[in-house]
């Protein structure tokens, strides 16, 4: 069976079944993995498994499982992390009920994909045997021939028989074709990758270029992100850096470790050639790409990418770095099946780093004026200072300003554990000093796999002498595990021992928020108000918190201190302040509704969401006062711009449901009619098409002749499809040219053949 169709036809099923978010997510999985936001994946991913299981479909739980590995080794890059998960679900694709499934076949992509993660040219055997069993099961049209295919070559590649794979995606491509179907875009990119790996650079640039010309059907934002990178690489090897330098992607989240190995070469070519983009930042940022490999076990690659951020420490003169490096690549030789060379790269590596490294350093200033001078020094380099840092700190051990200088130099460097260990050790002989850095600590801990015993351990340290910071430590770790009702408990022992601790209050005050205890955080906010002399921001998170517990007199009270005028003296506040953005999050993402401001934190979304997407249009909701983004420097951009505001209540679920409808525009007075009497329905109607949009004119039968318009149309959950099928044929009765609703006719049990003959006519 063909996996789209399957798709087709099960999300059909889904949905006639009223389940529309699981069809949306086996829709967004996927995609969400092709544009490079595997955090996205991640929050989805429980979800959509969870349902699958509820519903007993084992087959969809392949499908979900097979995407989440793929977010896991694609993406993210996991290597032996991933291992326990890739052999679990090759056996449970494998079983009765689920061995027809097909997405079984792609399980066996994952296991080869893990294994070249561990390490790929130590399983090249494995590799090789498993793609090739797999490839003599299925016929060259269906994708996963596509998928097993660029596995064996990479296999290949990777025990250096680069020529081989050229010559092997040829054949292989020639097969597909034979059979009507044609290699994809990650395909494609692995044949330019085979040129690239048998030194035909100029022809492998000619196959990216190709694939952009092409704009091929599966084509996407992730794959476009991976040629922009392959190609910076290509023309670094080929020394054309400043194309080199101009065509690299810019660091940021969609850079995914998948992409790391490519990027790291080529930003280490063009910085070697460029010593001006050789500096500590980058250096700390090939640092985290060597310590994420290592984190999910990906043993060659940690090896590789340690060894290059290494030897670029080395050109910039930063030892200590390097010496890092050092010891991170060793690490993981035991991890390694073969070592291929290897071991004798960083041997050769370490008689470098020996060779580098000077006598003993000696200090060019008394050590008790090393803090000021480097907290002086414009422009500081933290890896030029290490050297500095530390030799001071072995002669002033006591010294808690410079103890956390110290460590703040090691953090910047991207050296975690080497600055807990020193803190640790500082605050451990220092537990009641306040000059100790505690709160340091206390910060890193927090972003900790193991946050809770460490937290706990650094509090009971400091109980017995600084009790409030031993509160504060057990608030924060709840807060930030979302223990809301236990951040109270600790921040009211921190209150009986530190009275005046406001900041311990807007931690409470904030979790009071999260926890919907609204009464309780207006409570604390009214406190932190009247101990400000002057009004401000816990005014502003006052009205938030008084808004959605619906205390209207508060709101009024902290509007007054602010000098904001409202309408009536009681009751809810009503205004008309025009357009704001409220943002909402979902799936480990963000997405913003235009709404009608009615108070000083409360506003009305206008926004209709898609059918089958989550709806808040009519929904009353509070936001927080604090904008998200700043204000456009450019005058004419700020003009334009409306600040968003992050939602934090709800205060009525209008539950409205929306319906797509499309055809020709009938003409402005018309539409406008139309609007207004939506309006007087208490529906809500929000176009969607530009001025650009054309439809088909059924009389001539010219494409684009008619103006075309398309939008979504938001009903009360109480009305009936078929009240609202007949009210829109109501409202665009006498039009020339009719309009389509084809799912809320098929909603209502109307005539679809109506709307099926409006699209065909009009090309929709």
């Amino acid at each position: 069976m063909d996996i789209f169709q399957w798709i087709e036809d099960l999300s059909d099923e889904l949905n006639e079944a009223g389940q529309y978010r699981l069809v949306e997510l086996i829709n967004r999985i996927p995609n969400e993995l092709h544009e490079n936001h595997p955090e996205r994946v991640e929050a989805m991913l429980p979800e959509a498994l969870a349902a699958a299981r509820a519903l007993q479909h084992p087959w969809l739980e392949v499908f979900f499982r097979h995407w989440g590995l793929q977010n896991r080794m694609r993406n993210l890059a996991e290597g032996e992390k991933a291992l326990p998960e890739a052999v679990a679900l090759l056996e449970f694709a494998h079983r009765d009920q689920t061995q027809q499934c097909p997405q079984s076949v792609c399980v066996t992509q994952d296991i080869a994909i893990c294994y070249g993660n561990v390490d790929g040219p130590g399983w090249v055997p494995e590799r090789l045997a498993v793609s090739e069993e797999t490839l003599a099961r299925i016929e060259p049209s269906r994708n996963c021939y596509d998928c097993i295919s660029r596995e064996y070559a990479l296999a290949l590649m990777d025990d250096e028989r680069a020529a081989e794979a050229v010559d092997y995606l040829q054949r292989q491509a020639q097969n597909m074709r034979r059979d009507g179907a044609e290699p994809g875009v990650a395909y494609r990119e692995t044949q330019a990758a085979a040129l690239f790996r048998a030194g035909r650079l100029e022809q492998a640039l000619a196959e990216l270029a190709a694939i952009d010309a092409e704009d091929m059907l599966d084509d996407d934002d992730g794959d476009r992100l991976s040629r922009r990178t392959f190609r910076a690489l290509i023309l670094a090897r080929m020394q054309r850096t400043d194309e080199a330098w101009e065509a690299l992607p810019e660091y940021g989240p969609l850079i995914v470790p998948l992409l790391y190995p490519r990027w790291s070469e080529a930003i280490a070519l063009i910085a070697q050639a460029r010593p001006e983009h050789n500096n500590w930042r980058l250096g700390r940022l090939l640092m985290s790409m060597a310590a994420h490999m290592d984190q999910v076990g990906a043993h060659r690659r940690c090896i590789e990418l340690a060894l290059r951020h290494g030897e670029l420490a080395l050109l910039r003169n930063a030892p200590w770095s390097a010496r890092r490096a050092l010891e991170l690549a060793r690490g993981h030789l035991s991890g390694l099946r073969a070592d291929l060379g290897a071991a004798a790269l960083i041997d050769a590596f370490a008689a470098r780093v020996d060779a580098a490294a000077g006598g003993e350093f000696a200090l060019p200033m008394p050590a008790e004026q090393v803090y000021e001078h480097v907290r002086g020094s414009e422009g500081s380099d933290p890896e030029q200072d290490m050297e500095l840092l530390q030799a001071a700190y072995a002669q002033r051990r006591d010294d808690g300003a410079l103890a956390g200088l110290l460590a703040s130099a090691m953090l910047a460097c991207g050296a975690r554990a080497e600055a807990l260990a020193h803190l640790w050790d500082f605050v451990g002989r220092h537990p009641g000093s306040e000059e100790s850095p505690a709160g340091q600590l206390l910060e890193q801990l927090l972003d900790g796999d193991d946050a809770g015993a460490q937290v706990e351990r650094l509090a009971a340290l400091l109980q017995p002498q600084r009790t409030a910071f031993a509160h504060w430590c057990r608030a924060q770790l709840a807060f930030r595990h979302s223990r809301w009702r236990e951040v109270g408990e600790h921040v009211q022992r921190l209150l009986d021992a530190a009275p005046d601790a406001d900041g311990a209050r807007r931690l409470w005050a904030r979790a009071a928020m999260e926890e919907r205890d609204f009464a309780q955080a207006v409570g604390l906010y009214a406190e932190l108000a009247e101990r400000s002399e002057q009004p401000g921001g816990d005014d502003w998170d006052l009205m938030s918190a008084a808004s959605a517990a619906g205390d209207w007199d508060a709101v009024r009270r902290a509007a007054a201190r602010l000098d904001i005028e409202l309408t009536g003296s009681e009751g809810p506040v009503r205004e008309t302040w025009g357009w704001v953005r409220v943002r909402y999050e979902r799936d480990g993402e963000s997405y913003d509704c235009l709404a009608r401001r009615t108070g000083p934190v409360t506003a009305q979304v206008a926004t209709v969401a898609p059918p089958g997407r989550t709806q808040h249009v009519r929904d009353e909701v509070v936001f927080d006062a604090a904008p998200l983004e700043q204000a456009p420097e450019d005058e004419a951009e700020r003009e334009r711009w409306l600040a968003p505001f992050r939602v934090v209540h709800t205060l009525h679920r209008a539950d409205y449901r929306s319906w797509f409808v499309d055809g020709a525009h009938p003409g402005e007075p018309a539409f406008e009619a139309l609007c207004e009497a939506v309006d007087a329905l208490d529906w809500s109607l929000w176009v969607r098409s530009g001025d650009d949009y054309r439809v088909r004119d059924p009389a001539s039968e010219e494409e684009g002749a008619l103006a075309g318009v398309f939008f979504f149309l938001a009903t009360p959950p109480q009305l009936a499809p078929a009240e609202i099928d007949r009210r829109l044929h109501e409202l665009t009765a006498g039009w020339e040219h009719p309009l389509s609703w084809q799912q809320l006719a098929e909603q209502a049990g109307a005539d679809v053949s109506r709307h099926e003959a409006v699209v065909e006519a009009y090309g929709l």
